[in-house]
């Protein structure tokens, strides 16, 4: 770890919010918890419904970053028992995923995913759109 990685994740400790990255794809996950993490935040990543659900309910992050296709689980079966759960319950999500299927993104809107993040994409994606969520949220 470099002295920059140092002093970005005792930053994140000190200022930043948490954010949960639901991904079952190590690299794709590392990429969006570098990017967010260099935004001053702290991160956990999850690359299965349970421990996502776990990692949700002990840490009340700020918002999630979930993976519609995560091996053989759903990610809107993880964002639907999120929105069941008292603990949970309004967490901001931004799905992820490659699809533009009208009816996935239909029941992506009616789960209430608050943005989407259509891969593949760019560091500058991520950044932008985790921004605009937490300044959302602030209001």
């Amino acid at each position: 770890m470099d002295t920059r990685s140092i002093a970005r994740t005792i930053l994140s400790f000190v200022s930043g919010k948490t954010i949960i990255v639901v991904e079952d794809d190590a690299m794709t996950a590392q990429l969006v918890a570098d990017v967010v993490a260099s935004l001053g935040h702290r991160v956990e990543i999850a690359s299965g419904v349970e421990r996502a659900v776990a990692l949700a309910a002990a840490n009340a992050p700020a918002a999630m970053l979930v993976d519609l296709h995560l091996g053989t689980e759903s990610g809107l079966d993880l964002i639907s028992e999120l929105a069941a759960e008292p603990l949970t319950v309004g967490i901001p999500i931004i799905a992820m995923t490659a699809l533009d299927d009208p009816e996935v993104l239909a029941d992506l809107d009616r789960a209430g995913v608050v943005a989407m993040l259509e891969k593949p994409f760019a560091a500058a994606d991520i950044a932008a759109l985790i921004q605009a969520v937490l300044d959302a949220g602030a209001k």
